[in-house]
């Protein structure tokens, strides 16, 4: 844990001297882009598949990137990979990660509590399974072979398992939005805490018409681009209320930390404020990496311009490439995107995830203290 710490303060350090560090410590790796959903906010089921990495050819591709602090398999529905539990133990084999998470629509139970026995450290897995909120809406948004009953179930049996299960709750619509409270109520008597993540206009990842690009128009310097079924909602005040009950919704303590950070900028952004914040430099090509299924890899979920392939490129080749240089000077301009799964990476491994909380920490200690006085 001591090399993870000094790893960790490295990253941080190289990043405040705008460098680049040699290695990244978080990956996020699609697997698929094969779904069974059809959800309303993703295109991942329309893209074509393509060439998917076998076993054998991650194994050699992440022995190459060597320790990784965290390891995100993700889509599509990974789940629809027969073989994830050999992709997961190539994971753990080469990069030894701190955790290993999965994100996925919950509709493959028997093959979620498979993977939560088949791995070496299963104490180090964790689960994220994504609804759109109760059933009606979840089913209604994401289709006949992604039911929310199956989610449940997938939910329940992990759970039996030990394993560290979060619900993703992505309101999609002002339904959604009604849901959040309901589904907060009924994940708790489960033990499961429930997330909310607000869903964008769009993405280069997952759109048809965008990937392959630069999507500017989706990082826009001010504001946040809704999703077009979430117009005239307040959302603003439901995150409002998001973040004053934070403390009561979840349990654990860094999660409570981390969702502080992003409801708060994800609030900030909402109102438009001129210089939002929090507003941690971007880590994208430098502590953090995509992979996608081929083995290329892109900038970030808002660029998919590719900077090299794993399959057929030692990984410093890509890393010191002028090609990735040069996207690097596209993410050091990029306004800054609000996207969690970019943004909590950006927040730690720039560590204005710490500076944050010693910020929001010091007027509280100060009241106390001035309290004390009088």
């Amino acid at each position: 844990m001591i090399g993870r710490a000094l790893a960790w303060a490295s990253a941080v350090a190289a990043h405040h001297r705008g460098r680049t560090p040699r290695r990244p410590r978080w990956l996020t790796w699609l697997v698929t882009y094969r779904c069974n959903a059809r959800c309303g906010m993703c295109d991942s089921w329309r893209l074509k598949p393509g060439t998917e990495l076998t076993p054998s050819e991650a194994a050699h591709l992440l022995a190459d990137l060597g320790p990784l602090d965290v390891v995100r398999l993700t889509g599509g529905e990974p789940f629809l990979r027969e073989d994830l539990v050999d992709l997961a133990r190539a994971v753990e084999r080469a990069c030894e990660p701190l955790v290993l998470h999965v994100t996925t629509n919950g509709s493959f139970p028997e093959r979620a509590e498979r993977l939560a026995t088949a791995l070496a450290r299963p104490r180090r897995l964790r689960v994220m399974v994504s609804l759109d909120g109760l059933a009606g809406e979840h089913d209604g948004n994401r289709g006949p072979d992604a039911p929310f009953a199956r989610a449940l179930e997938t939910i329940v049996r992990l759970r039996a398992r030990g394993v560290a299960v979060s619900v993703n709750h992505t309101v999609i619509s002002r339904r959604s939005l009604a849901d959040a409270g309901p589904l907060r109520a009924r994940l708790a008597a489960l033990g499961v805490d429930v997330q909310t993540v607000v869903a964008y206009a769009g993405s280069a990842m997952y759109s048809v018409k965008l990937r392959g690009t630069r999507a500017d128009a989706l990082v826009p310097p001010r504001g946040y681009p809704l999703h077009p079924a979430l117009e005239g909602a307040d959302v603003a005040g439901f995150v409002a209320h998001e973040l004053e009950t934070l403390g009561r919704a979840t349990r654990d303590p860094l999660t409570r930390l981390g969702k502080r950070y992003t409801l708060r900028g994800l609030l900030s952004r909402l109102r438009s404020d001129e210089r939002p914040r929090p507003r941690p430099p971007c880590v994208a090509l430098r502590s953090h990496l995509r992979l996608l299924p081929d083995g290329r890899v892109p900038v970030c979920q808002f660029n998919t311009e590719t900077v090299g392939d794993l399959r057929v490129q030692p990984f410093d080749a890509v890393w010191r490439s002028p090609e990735a240089a040069a996207q690097r000077r596209w993410v050091d301009a990029c306004p800054g995107c609000w996207a969690e799964c970019e943004v909590i990476p950006s927040a730690i491994y720039s560590g204005d995830l710490l500076i944050d909380a010693a910020r929001l920490v010091r007027p509280s200690v100060e009241r106390r203290r001035f309290s004390a006085r009088g």
